[in-house]
This record gives structure tokens, sequence and C-alpha cells, in this order.
């Protein structure tokens, strides 16, 4: 029996969503056509907008649809190459790789955004033009960043906000004009849609410093060529529109069992942000002087699917930059699993998994000492 404990890497697609793709499959139509298939493709696209536009309080028409939310992120900060750019130094890669000259902002020990710095950096900057790139919750340690404060310091300077929402849909609520947020980004299997879609929303104002990346037919009010992805924007829709019911905002008390468990079995666990705010599914659990590649490795064969940190890398175990930013020591860093629950877990199942996490602990440990 396998246990996936992996949600943050790709939720488990719902049932709803497949029903709803599946009934979708006959629209042969491409929706840049004028005739009836073509204007029946058009408006399933439109109507999925619609359902994206109301989960994150934007205007649906200002919602442009990519391969997923890599691609959202390269066209968001593509515009930032010509302005004073702050991006966090805990983002995802697919930001913090877009602009080599960007200002990184640093985080406390708990892995949040220093707002001092921030503002003070961006004071001080001598650019009329500033861009600020903040993401709203942290893929790895699941801490959710201040966005509102965010925001308030972007009005101050008239910097353009953007922000990865992509760990924050279904987990807590997001809104582009609450927030003021310019430039949003998400992605579909996140939030147990399908893979391969996700999209950028942007603010009125900043339609006019966006250009499009990938140049085409003109589709996506001409910001993303290329016939659009009909079937998987008619999931993302569909997931979308349930994404607020998803049962992973009920798993807190599953994690905090968990978590305990975990620390009175194994004292020298430790728990990556556990004072700071997170989202209610992700614990990230460090254990010093062991291999979390082998450790997840070593869970795999024995049915627990973890992962030792963002799962955008094929495959790649590295160093976390997250951890290293937040001040961690490497034998630290170089051992932290992250859990993230798709569902509650009931006592035995927490039980279970912590027995055999402290069997392989003790395994992999006994084998260090061996060898050293």
């Amino acid at each position: 029996m396998t246990l996936y404990l992996d949600y943050n890497a790709s939720a488990p697609i719902m049932k709803d969503v497949v029903d709803i793709m599946y009934k979708s499959i006959d629209i042969i139509g491409n929706p840049s056509s004028i005739h009836a298939s073509g204007r029946k493709a058009r408006k399933v696209i439109e109507d999925s907008r619609e359902l994206i536009g109301k989960t994150i309080d934007a205007n649906p028409k200002n919602i442009i649809f990519t391969s997923g939310a890599t691609e959202a992120n390269a066209l968001a900060l593509s515009c930032s190459r010509e302005m004073s750019t702050f991006i966090s130094s805990i983002e995802h890669d697919s930001v913090l790789k877009q602009n080599i000259k960007a200002n990184i902002i640093s985080v406390t020990s708990e892995g949040i955004v220093n707002l001092e710095l921030l503002e003070k950096v961006i004071m001080e900057s001598s650019e009329e033009k500033i861009f600020v790139s903040i993401m709203a919750v942290n893929n790895e340690t699941g801490v959710i960043q201040p966005i509102q404060k965010v925001s308030e310091i972007c009005i101050r300077y008239k910097a353009i906000l953007h922000v990865d929402a992509v760990q924050a849909i279904g987990r807590i609520d997001i809104s582009m004009k609450k927030y003021n947020i310019d430039l949003l980004t998400i992605s579909s299997h996140k939030i147990g849609g399908p893979k391969g879609i996700g999209c950028l929303a942007v603010s009125n104002r900043a339609y006019s410093i966006l250009s499009p990346i990938i140049m085409g037919g003109g589709q996506e009010r001409g910001f993303r060529g290329g016939t659009e992805a009909v079937n998987q924007i008619i999931g993302f829709g569909a997931a979308a529109k349930y994404a607020q019911k998803l049962a992973i905002v009920e798993t807190r008390s599953s994690r905090d069992l968990l978590e305990d468990k975990v620390v009175s079995m194994m004292p020298n666990a430790i728990i990556i942000g556990k004072n700071a705010p997170r989202v209610a599914n992700t614990s990230l659990i460090a254990f010093k002087n062991i291999s979390a590649e082998s450790l997840v490795i070593a869970l795999d064969i024995e049915g627990y699917e973890v992962s030792s940190g963002s799962a955008c890398s094929s495959g790649k175990v590295s160093a976390s930059h997250v951890l290293i930013a937040m001040g961690l020591e490497e034998n630290i860093v170089n051992g932290a699993i992250r859990i993230s629950l798709c569902r509650c877990l009931n006592k035995s199942e927490i039980l279970s998994f912590c027995t055999i996490l402290k069997k392989v602990i003790n395994k992999l440990s006994g084998k260090k000492k061996i060898m050293s």
C-alpha cells in the first residue's frame, strides 16, 4: 500500500474534473475559428476564465492561459528586466532565474521576507520603474508570506507587484483586488486539475508593460501565441471552481499530530518554520547528518511518498536554496524532507508512518556510523 504525502508537488486530479474533461473530448473546433464548432470551443474557454477569475478575484478578461506556472512566471518577469527589480531569496527557480540583475531580498530564520529591508532598498532605488516579486506561500516550508504588507509597500512606491500564488490557491484566501496585485501566477495541477496548464492574471495597469514571450497567431489577447489547450483549460476551470472546498484546509490537526509524534519519537527532528504562519497541509522536517535523498528513497521503498523539497528539478536532489536563505546549517539543509497532505490522516496512519520513519532514520544513522 502506498501513502501519497507529496501534494505540493502535484495534487491528485479530482474525479469531477476528470468527468468534465472526458465529456469535453468531443469539442473539436479551434477556438479561433468563427464557425459553430469554433465558437463552442471559445465559449468553454471563456467559461473557465470566469471560474478562475472568481477564485482569485480577478477580471476574467485579464487571465492569460499558459502551459503552467513556470511559463506564467517567465511572462510576468519578462517586463522586469527594464525595471529595478526586487525578489525574495526563497522564490521558486522559475522566478529567480528570470532576471539575473534582480536585487535579492533576504528572509528571517522562519522564512518570512524581510519587509524592512524590502522597503529600504526600494526607497533607496534611483529607478522610477520598480518591480517586486514575492510568493504567497513557500512551496517547501509552507510558510505564508505577508502579501498584504508587501502590497502596501508597493503602493507607496508605485511598484508593480507580482505574486506566485501556486501554493496558495485552495490553502488560503488570495485576491488580486484586495491585495492590489498586478500579476498573479497559478497552476492547475496544484489544485486537482490537469498538468500542463496554468495562467497569469494581469491587472489593467500591468497590461501596458507586458510583452509576449511566445509569438504566434495572436491568441490570449496577443500575449501567448498558439492554439489554446481547450480540454486542459476546461479541467483547470473546473478545478478552480472547487479549489476553495479542498480538503487540505482541514488537514492542520493531522499535520500537527504528525509533527508532535515525529518529535516525541525522534527528539532530534527539527520542524522548519514551525513558529511562522503556515498552510495547513505542509510540514518540512529535518534530521541532522542524514541524506534527504536516501531518506526519500528508503521511505518510498516502504510505501511512503514524500519529497526532499521542490519537485521541479527533473529528479535532481540538491541543497535547498530556501533553507540556505533561512540561515540553516548544512547538516540540517541536507536532511530535510517535505510532507504535504491532500487529506486528513487517521491516527493509525500517522503512527505507522512515524514508526517507519524512525526505523529508516535509525538504519541510515547506523550506516553512517559504520562508514565513518
